[in-house]
């Protein structure tokens, strides 16, 4: 079981760095296919509708995306072992979850967070 789960957590962490992917073992591919900027401009996108965000977020949340996605492009594209990505791209995720803290209002960023632990949920389930 445990063998199992481990060969499913770069999906996890790509599913969850382009939330608006729903069906997430269907978008691993294609994720791996896009570029940063498909990536950072899809992400930009979906928390614009989701999160409600204004002008001012919206670009700093687009350069933020952009960023992270470009960062994350070489260990997604890597050799190593599925582990290893993961412990990199959760990293790299928890700094972007930091800064998006301080772009967000109190609610987007709780909405952020509620909408985050669902999708984790859901790959929980969808891994049984």
């Amino acid at each position: 079981m445990l063998l199992k789960q481990k060969k499913h957590w770069p999906f996890f962490v790509m599913a969850f760095l382009c939330m608006p992917f729903i069906n997430v073992s269907a978008q691993a591919k294609k994720l791996k296919d896009n570029t940063p900027e498909q990536r950072a401009k899809m992400q930009t996108e979906w928390m614009t509708t989701k999160l409600a965000l204004n002008t001012s977020q919206i670009q700093q949340v687009s350069e933020l995306n952009l960023q992270y996605a470009k960062k994350n492009e070489p260990i997604i594209q890597s050799n190593k072992d599925k582990l290893s990505k993961f412990k990199k791209l959760k990293a790299l995720q928890k700094e972007k979850s930091d800064a998006l803290s301080q772009i967000l209002d109190t609610e987007q960023y709780k909405k952020y967070q509620e909408i985050k632990d669902q999708m984790v949920q859901n790959l929980k389930e969808k891994r049984k």
